[in-house]
C-alpha cells in the first residue's frame, strides 16, 4: 500500500509527486489552521507540504469546505482577540494604544471576510424568497388541478348516471 504523505525532506525537495492526505491528516491539519490561521503552521504540524496540502483543497470538496470552516474559525478567533485587547484598553487593564498596524490590519481582514460572506448571504436569503414564491405557485397549480379533476370526475358520474337512466 502506497504512503499517504510525503516526509518533509521530500516534500521540500520535491522528489516525490503530491499525493492524497489520508482523512486523519486532513483533520489534524484543519484542527491546526482553526487553531493558528496559518496553512505553512498547519502543514508544518502535520509533517506535509504547503502545497500537498493546497493540492488536496483543490481536488476534494469536503476538505476544501473543512478549510474553509477553519478559515472562519480563524476569523472568530481574531475578532475575539481584538474585543479582548478592547476591552482591556477601555477597562485600564492594558494601556497599549487601539490603532496600532497589526489591530488596523486585522480589522481590515475581518472586514473583507465579512464583505465576502454577504454575497452568500443574500443569496441564501434571495433563495429562499425565490422558493417560497416557487412552493406557492405549485400549491395553487395543484389546487387548480384537483378542483379540474373534481369537476371531471363529477361530470363523468353525471354522464355515467344519464346513460343508466
Amino acid at each position: 500500500m502506497a504512503r499517504q504523505t510525503e516526509t518533509g525532506s521530500q516534500a521540500a525537495s520535491g522528489t516525490e509527486r503530491t499525493r492524497s492526505i489520508g482523512a486523519g491528516v486532513q483533520r489534524a491539519f484543519l484542527d491546526h489552521l482553526a487553531a493558528t490561521g496559518s496553512v505553512e503552521a498547519a502543514a508544518e504540524a502535520v509533517a506535509i507540504a504547503p502545497l500537498q496540502a493546497y493540492a488536496a483543497c483543490r481536488r476534494d470538496a469536503g476538505f476544501a469546505e473543512g478549510w474553509r470552516a477553519a478559515l472562519r474559525v480563524g476569523y472568530d478567533r481574531l475578532e475575539a482577540m481584538l474585543i479582548e485587547r478592547t476591552a482591556a484598553v477601555l477597562t485600564g487593564a492594558s494601556s497599549d494604544p487601539l490603532e496600532t498596524p497589526d489591530v488596523l490590519f486585522a480589522l481590515r481582514l475581518i472586514e473583507r471576510q465579512r464583505e465576502a460572506e454577504a454575497p452568500a448571504v443574500k443569496r441564501a436569503r434571495a433563495g429562499a424568497g425565490a422558493a417560497d414564491k416557487t412552493d406557492a405557485a405549485i400549491l395553487k397549480r395543484l389546487a387548480m388541478l384537483s378542483k379540474r379533476h373534481a369537476a371531471e370526475e363529477a361530470r363523468a358520474r353525471r354522464t355515467q348516471e344519464g346513460d343508466d337512466a
